[in-house]
């Protein structure tokens, strides 16, 4: 979709940040579960998908709204029949780890202490979004606390989603007993949104 200059808007999941996920789902849940999401969601979020395509059509390359990310994620937790929060984590565990595992390797480089991964939280926001900036508040032994601004069409499930993916990134690090909580939210009435990261 385009604006009326012909231009993509921005607030976007790279389609890399996404296929993992969705990947996790169709092999969990098969074929049948497939269509009963595609039939679920709006005629505007259905343009997205194909059925009977490889991670239901979804691209690599492509940039998909965060509107239509959000919506397909509580339709698959429905359709799962999985409480949404426990799909958000355990969809996006399995979604960062096959792209760290993949196509985001080189991002591994990076994630040897939670620390030097704070100092990389733009880079890293980058490669899975096209909005957004990121500023680290405090970073410490045991947490840090970014917040994120400019950050246009926000959407609650994307941004459980995003607190989701700060918790694995810490958890490839190698700590334990990671908590991710949001402190602000756009979706609140805040002008950003806050993150506290702690660790074990």
């Amino acid at each position: 979709m385009t604006d009326s200059s012909g231009q993509i808007p921005t607030g976007n999941f790279r389609g890399t940040a996404s296929l993992g996920s969705v990947d996790y789902f169709v092999r969990r849940y098969g074929p049948a579960a497939v269509h009963q999401v595609i039939a679920k969601l709006s005629p505007a979020s259905r343009a997205y998908v194909t059925p009977n395509a490889p991670s239901m059509g979804m691209l690599a390359a492509r940039k998909y709204p965060y509107a239509f990310i959000g919506e397909l994620f509580r339709v698959m937790a429905q359709v799962a029949q999985v409480p949404e929060d426990t799909f958000i984590r355990d969809a996006t565990r399995a979604g960062m780890d096959a792209t760290l595992d993949t196509v985001g390797r080189i991002l591994l480089r990076y994630a040897v202490t939670p620390q030097i991964l704070a100092s990389r939280a733009q880079e890293l926001w980058n490669s899975f979004h096209d909005a957004g900036i990121v500023t680290i508040r405090v970073v410490s032994d045991h947490e840090y606390v970014s917040e994120l601004t400019e950050w246009p069409d926000h959407d609650v499930t994307v941004c459980k989603i995003v607190a989701e993916a700060r918790r694995r990134l810490i958890e490839r690090t190698g700590k334990k007993d990671v908590e991710v909580t949001r402190t602000q939210c756009i979706a609140w009435g805040d002008d950003r949104c806050v993150y506290r990261v702690k660790w074990g």
